[in-house]
């Protein structure tokens, strides 16, 4: 119910979502204060309603990360941590989403990752094991939508950039869960060549015109999508460090 209200109003305010009722303002901060209540129960949670809607569906499962700002003081931080550049604080969501890959229809939530940052120095990225990384999420939270979405007829898991590496490529795809992803790095391939060679080598099987919506920093406009697909094997990186 709690979830349902910040959807639909748009907000986290505990005020405008009880609407103006006061008992139910005070309903809301004795749930969120309440010690049984926990972010891992409340993401558990997310999935419930989920789980029976993808029965027999193709599912877009999108994940991606937010990071979600709170005005603060030095002395009023909150345990919050800091998040984007300068002197920001506030928390991070990674949430992942299913949708009706034929209607386009959003069919609920099906798990992520809430975490603030600490302040303590950090071994170079490099050299840590997946456990230590941030990035750990997107492995994680598609590992976990697979027990979620059983029962979907197939799952096309969708990854932006930052969830482009080896390690999802070798744990996530199988016979009905499949991943699609943009690409970040050019990756090394088991013939010697590189990835983004190998796709240029691809000639254009269709082209498409897709609309574009007005953002901040750009005009509505027009794009042409050209579409190309083929076979890669990815080499194994020699600095992989998957624990």
């Amino acid at each position: 119910m709690l979830l349902r209200r910040i959807v639909l109003r748009e907000t986290v305010c505990l005020r405008q979502l009880a609407g103006g009722n006061h008992s139910q303002e005070i309903r809301f901060g004795r749930f969120l204060n309440n010690s049984a209540v926990s972010v891992e129960e409340i993401i558990a949670g997310w999935s419930q309603e989920t789980r029976s809607a993808v029965e027999g569906r193709h599912v877009l499962a999108l994940q991606d990360t937010s990071e979600i700002k709170f005005a603060t003081t030095p002395d009023s931080r909150r345990e919050l941590g800091k998040i984007k550049k300068g002197n920001c604080f506030g928390l991070l969501l990674h949430p992942m989403l299913a949708l009706d890959a034929d209607t386009g229809s959003c069919l609920g939530l099906v798990g992520g990752r809430v975490w603030t940052r600490g302040s303590e120095e950090l071994t170079p990225h490099a050299e840590r094991p997946l456990n230590e990384k941030e990035s750990r999420r997107w492995v994680e939270t598609a590992e976990a939508a697979k027990l979620v979405l059983s029962r979907a007829a197939r799952v096309t898991a969708i990854a932006d950039r930052e969830g482009d590496f080896f390690i999802m490529w070798a744990r996530l795809p199988d016979r009905r869960f499949d991943l699609l992803s943009r690409v970040m790095h050019d990756h090394a391939l088991i013939d010697g060549s590189k990835l983004r060679r190998a796709v240029e080598t691809v000639a254009f099987c269709d082209t498409q015109t897709i609309d574009l919506r007005e953002r901040a920093d750009r005009p509505a406009r027009q794009a042409t999508v050209c579409l190309r697909f083929g076979e890669a094997t990815i080499r194994r990186p020699q600095n992989l460090r998957e624990a």
